[in-house]
This record gives C-alpha cells, structure tokens and sequence, in this order.
C-alpha cells in the first residue's frame, strides 16, 4: 500500500489505554512514520474508562468537546486524540485499526438443538428454595426471534443437545471494520481469544479476579464469551482480504519477541529480568495465553504480499 502521506491510529476497547500507549511509543522510533499521524481515536462508550485513557495518554492535557466528540492535543508531541462512540464516526482515512480483548465482550446469543430445529436459550427465574442464583438457563419452548433473523449454522451439522453461541454484534462490527478498511485503505489486527468455529457455553463472569457462575451477580462481574473467528472472516468477506487466526505465540515470536527479551535483559537489573522472562513465557506459553489467544488480520484486496507472521 505504499507509504500513506497522512494515517489514523484506531482502537476498539481500548482499556485503560496501555496497548495504545505502547504502540504508539514504539511507533516514535520511526520518525517518518510518526509524523503522519494525523489523529488518535479511541472507540469508548464509557465516560469513566475515557477519563483513565485520557490520564494515561494525554496527562493533565485540557478537554474539549466538539460535536459530541472528546478531543485532547497531548502536549508533548502535539498528537491529536479523539473519543468517539462507534468506528461509524472515525473520518475516512487510510487507517491503522486495533481490537485487543474487544470482541470477547460482545453480547451473544446461545442456542440448543431440539429434535425440531434450534430454540434460544434464556433467563429465568428460579423460584426454588435451595437456588443459589434464582435465576437459571432454560431453553425456549416457543420460536423467539433470534431464532428467525440469526444467521444459524444447518442442524444437520450438529447433533441434539448441542449448544452453541451466536454474536450478532460481533459479526457487525466486523463488517464496519472490513467496509472501512475496503473504502479507505489500512490494515487491522484483531487479538482475541477463541476459536476458529462455532462453540457453545463458553460464558463467563468474573468478578473480582475470580470466576463465578454468569447468574451469580448480574450488573456486577465482566460477562465475556470465546470469539468465532469463523463468523469474522465470513463477514469481511468480498470487502477485505483476511489472514489468520493465527496464535498469539506464532505472531509475537515471528515478529521477533525472543530478540527483544534479549535487548531488554541487557540493561535489567535481577528483579527486572525475572518479571521479563515470567511475562514472556506468559505470552507465548501454548498452556498459558500462548495458544488460546489468536491473531486475525484484515487488508485491501490487492495489496501486494502477505502480511509479516501470517506467511
């Protein structure tokens, strides 16, 4: 794609700002690069998580609102940040786009085959005595309409009894991603953990570093479920060409992470080193956040080569 004279740096979920923050760091050693950045956006719902990614990226730089629209200059570089509520509000420009953990907490829907086709699974109320939720799971005894607008997989493939997860925001977002990068050029990663296929209970809660059952505290624990790789790849489909899902261990170490742990033991004091190593077995571990975590990549159908760690 040539060198683009001006390009945007996206993220989706954005956290408290640390991979962004890193990522941009690393891209200030290649000047060239850095100086066509024309603008930061952070795609964030959440008033108090902007208010962290703020501190974090701009410091105590002042706030302004235009059009509904956070925007912060960071003193130091002069670089432009921008908070805004969906990637249907980013201008359309050749652009960098980042999903990290994003799409894991995307809302689904979950199914189980019957003898006479696919019934959704919903929330209850368990009025028993000896429930320890009262709430539970129960399949639909009637056609409810995910059922009818979802893009459900042919029964044939599965067996009854079968469970699995459908995420119909997921699959948009995706598609936002995929039209953006088709219209305007760029590229994007998408780091998640999951699966390259349909799977079924993979729901989780987690509440205060531990895990709970998902009806245990409703409006008080992270609910996150595994991606589907598969449903992603099918939504850019025409729109973008996609590489991956490749594991986290794959990319990172293609990508010269064992060259960079060396680099940094260099200068490390010992209680240094051993938090470097610890962390760099974490990453690439098949039994830790090496396999489970996956790579996904979208680029413009007819760019020339494959993209770095996907060959």
């Amino acid at each position: 794609q040539g060198k683009p004279k001006g390009i945007q740096i996206v993220e989706l979920g954005p956290g408290r700002g640390t991979l962004l923050d890193d990522m941009l760091r690393a891209m200030s050693n290649f000047k060239e690069c850095y100086e066509t950045i024309d603008g930061v956006h952070l795609i964030e719902i959440s008033p108090g998580m902007r208010r962290i990614q703020r501190l974090k990226l701009c410091g105590n730089a002042e706030n302004v609102r235009k059009d509904n629209v956070e925007v912060v200059s960071r003193e130091s570089d002069g670089l432009k940040f921008f908070w805004r509520d969906s990637i249907e509000e980013i201008p359309g420009r050749w652009s960098i786009i980042v999903s990290h953990e994003f799409f894991d907490a995307m809302p689904i829907h979950r199914f189980e085959l019957k003898k006479n086709g696919w019934h959704e699974i919903i929330v209850d109320v368990d009025d028993s005595e000896d429930s320890p939720h009262h709430f539970r799971f129960e399949s639909s005894t009637e056609p409810t309409s995910p059922v009818a607008f979802t893009n459900l997989p042919p029964p044939e493939k599965f067996k009854t009894g079968d469970r699995i997860e459908i995420s119909p925001e997921s699959w948009k977002i995706s598609n936002q991603i995929a039209k953006y990068i088709h219209d305007n050029g760029g590229a994007s990663l998408i780091i998640d953990y999951g699966k390259d296929f349909v799977q079924g209970d993979t729901l989780r809660a987690i509440k205060r570093h531990k895990f709970i059952h998902p009806l245990c505290s409703p409006g008080l624990a992270d609910l996150s479920a595994d991606v589907n790789f598969r449903d992603l790849k099918e939504s850019a489909k025409g729109l973008v060409n996609t590489y991956g899902p490749i594991t986290q261990s794959k990319f990172l170490q293609t990508l010269g992470i064992k060259t960079r742990l060396s680099m940094l033991l260099e200068n490390a004091p010992p209680n240094r080193r051993e938090i470097l190593v610890s962390s760099y077995r974490r990453l690439i571990d098949p039994l830790s956040m090496g396999e489970i975590y996956k790579v996904l990549a979208f680029i413009p159908k007819g760019s020339t080569g494959v993209p770095v760690a996907f060959e």
